[in-house]
């Protein structure tokens, strides 16, 4: 049995690892360099395996408890290869509290001795960096439900579903916490069009059957998530067979990009699975999903839209997640994060809860109606089959039992039974695991480098009040020289000496 130490440090992308107390060696696989843990967890076992030639580990892990949960599911696979590894965890601290620790230091900064680090372009370098964006990409195959999807996330209707418009425009939905939405039209050389204050789903129905407009960016409130942790940026994409414009796919195929960090949503319609499907997107995904480890996998959830129109008895919702898993294998795209969902229904509900006094009494009662059908029929309790870490799926159970009270017309309950609070937990915890410590590893770097540019200005005054200090001593050299040259007697000895150690010098 072999005895493994791994440290990893997300914040610096510094991983240490040690064999029965030994460092691994330079020129080992396990010494992995400056890459994320999600590129070589899922590796792991087989590497442990090659480098110690046992099958049975010892293993402790100092990091974060997110990376942490991906070092337990690669353990679990193993299982599988016939090996066993024993797990020991020693915390560290998480992103919340980093964040915090940096914040802290930018203040002892900017009110601190050191005037070189109060300047604006430092200021505004860390503002940039704290203030990040983080873009998520929505996607769909035709009549899949995205617009209601993303009006389930915003808790309002936004976005025209296709029952008004199909999306032609691309738009960009920027979280500000702020909840009056704002919105500014585009053409396709970005020239403004149009601006819109308060927007409401007749505002944004007009834009997008506007020929001249092209894209429109829209800042309000997601409420899900708050700007303090990052500022998201849900990114409605056209389908590539209504694209207004051949930048719309560009927009698209560059965010399914494995270069690409961006979230992507990929929503499927589950009563019409590969119908009106476009097999050039899924290629782009399974390529992407190919290159970079675990987070390429991570970076897309395929949500399985329109589950609530199943019939107890006539329709499965295992069997349709099977028959998901089948049609995304055959593409290349295996062991796919699914998330079943009911968005209409969680955007009727929100709707419901939100804003009661709105809704008439005929909409209301469908919407209860919808509410008792997923809370009495435990097969339509669509967060018990997604893909969920298990701090994730914690929450959503500690959610339900504080909400629970055992009426059929819950909302609360029935909410979360349509599967879109589970999305929206994956999301955050994507969010925090990789674009929140990336955004502290470029808080750090900035500092840093102005630190290192700042250090090299103190240099540099140090150079030069030590060249002015030899000037003034040259300078009062000469002034000496000068008197003793104007001055009879001295004059004489002087130019003597000058005399002899020129012809001395002659000669060296």
């Amino acid at each position: 049995m072999a005895e493994i130490f791994i440290k990893y440090n997300p914040y610096k992308l510094e991983t240490i690892i040690c064999i029965d107390g030994e460092h691994v060696a330079n020129n080992s696989e396990l010494n992995v360099g400056e890459k994320r843990l999600q590129e070589w967890v899922e590796e792991l076992p087989i590497l442990l395996q090659e480098e110690c030639n046992e099958d049975y580990f010892d293993l402790t892990f100092q990091g974060t408890s997110m990376d942490f949960e991906d070092l337990q599911e690669s353990a679990e696979q193993a299982k599988e290869k016939g090996m066993t590894i024993n797990l020991t965890h020693i915390p560290v601290k998480e992103v919340a509290h980093m964040e915090l620790a940096i914040e802290e230091v930018f203040d002892e900064i900017i009110h601190g001795p050191i005037e070189e680090l109060k300047t604006k372009d430092l200021q505004d370098a860390f503002k940039k960096a704290l203030n990040s964006e983080f873009e998520i990409t929505v996607v769909a195959t035709m009549s899949a439900g995205k617009s209601t999807l993303i009006n389930a996330l915003l808790q309002r209707k936004i976005m025209p579903s296709s029952q008004e418009a199909c999306t032609a425009t691309i738009a960009r939905i920027k979280d500000t916490d702020d909840p009056e939405f704002f919105a500014v039209a585009y053409d396709e050389d970005g020239n403004k069009i149009t601006s819109v204050s308060d927007v409401q789903l007749e505002d944004m129905a007009k834009l997008n059957a506007n020929e001249m407009v092209s894209t429109i960016v829209i800042e309000g409130d997601i409420p899900f998530t708050s700007t303090e942790e990052m500022s998201l940026v849900l990114i409605d994409t056209p389908g590539p067979n209504n694209s207004r414009d051949e930048n719309h796919l560009k927009t698209t195929y560059k965010n399914l990009n494995d270069s690409s960090k961006a979230l992507v949503l990929y929503i499927l319609n589950a009563t019409q699975l590969g119908v009106n499907d476009d097999s050039t997107l899924l290629d782009a995904v399974a390529n992407s999903m190919k290159v970079g480890g675990k987070q390429s996998k991570d970076r897309y959830l395929f949500v399985v839209n329109k589950i609530d129109n199943f019939r107890k008895g006539d329709d499965d919702v295992e069997q349709s997640l099977e028959k998901v898993r089948k049609y995304l294998a055959d593409r290349d795209i295996h062991n796919p994060n699914l998330f079943p969902a009911a968005a209409l229904p969680a955007l009727d509900i929100r709707e419901l809860m939100g804003n009661s006094d709105t809704i008439d009494e005929d909409l209301e009662d469908e919407i209860l109606m919808t509410a008792r059908k997923l809370n009495r029929n435990h097969e339509l309790h669509l967060e018990n089959y997604a893909t969920l870490t298990s701090s994730t799926k914690k929450k959503i159970v500690d959610r339900l039992k504080q909400v629970s009270d055992g009426d059929k017309e819950n909302l609360e309950t029935a909410l979360i039974h349509t599967g879109i609070p589970a999305i929206e937990e994956t999301i955050k915890l994507y969010v925090e695991k990789y674009a929140r410590t990336a955004k502290i590893k470029n808080v750090v770097d900035t500092f840093q480098k102005k630190l290192e540019s700042s250090r090299a200005f103190e240099e540099t005054k140090n150079v030069i009040a030590e060249n002015t200090e030899k000037h003034e001593q040259i300078r009062q050299q000469i002034v000496q020289v000068e008197e003793k040259l104007n001055s009879g007697d001295e004059a004489k000895k002087f130019k003597g000496k000058i005399l002899c150690c020129r012809y001395s010098c002659c000669y060296i």
